[in-house]
């Protein structure tokens, strides 16, 4: 699988290509909920967050460079502009191939056999009554990268993954299942559900509605093998029936 890349600018076509190499799928039904996001590159359902600032100071310092070349319009620019989106490239590859490891490694440390990932397209549908210099970012988020190297890090464990569509996983209370757009504030991010006042970062809340909506999938639309299901979390793992077991506990 692989992502074609065309930067207008620099008439310049840019190929990611990734391979998979696959392991005997990892047998179990415990799975590892991700959301994906600006701020937090992704948070995961046991809690563990994966700063994006440094990765977006990066694509502004390159954004700024390349705007005062392209300003400067002269021949000279052309070729400096093509080495600069190589940098650029490699840069967030790097950090992308960093958490995309990082996050198969918390799945692993949790036993778990599936990964529920947010899907891709509504992310960048939620970005659009943003203020451009979110659009810039989210133009040049390479969410679907992030996925792929999730999917060819994983397949090594025998973790399958499931891109999940992410509806209402940000509105909706993953303790009661409230759902309201009030829920949640959009200047902080931060969750408080207006049905139980269960308080949560809003990334975190929307990991665990993402790895809820693998786990209560009806029997037709469930992976193979998936069976009854687990998700991790924190302190143990919750059912699709809302049953909550602590670690080291009997189930």
């Amino acid at each position: 699988m692989g992502t074609l890349h065309y930067d207008e600018g620099e008439d310049a076509f840019y190929l990611h290509i990734v391979l998979l190499k696959e392991s005997e799928q990892r047998s179990g039904d415990r799975i590892l909920g991700v959301d994906l996001n600006l701020k937090n590159v992704a948070v995961t359902s046991t809690g563990s967050f994966y700063d994006g600032g440094r990765l977006l100071w990066g694509q502004n310092h390159y954004f700024r460079v390349r705007r005062s070349l392209q300003d400067k319009g002269t021949r000279s620019t052309t070729q400096t502009l093509r080495q600069l989106s190589g940098r650029e490239n490699r840069f967030v590859l790097d950090r992308l191939h960093t958490a995309s490891r990082r996050i198969v490694e918390e799945a692993d440390r949790h036993d778990c056999a599936y990964i529920a990932i947010e899907g891709l397209t509504p992310i960048r549908e939620n970005m659009r009554g943003s203020n451009r210099t979110v659009q810039r970012q989210m133009h040049s988020w390479a969410f679907r990268e992030l996925q792929e190297m999730v999917a060819y890090n994983a397949a090594e464990y025998g973790i399958r993954v499931e891109p999940i569509p992410p509806a209402f996983t940000s509105q909706t209370c993953s303790r009661c299942g409230h759902k309201s757009s009030t829920n949640r504030d959009s200047s902080t991010g931060w969750f408080e559900c207006k049905e139980c006042g269960q308080e949560y970062d809003g990334d975190y809340n929307a990991a665990k509605n993402i790895g809820k909506k693998l786990l209560t999938l009806p029997s037709g639309q469930r992976p193979d093998g998936l069976g009854d299901g687990q998700l991790a979390l924190k302190s143990g793992t919750v059912n699709g029936s809302g049953d909550y077991t602590t670690h080291g506990a009997t189930p």
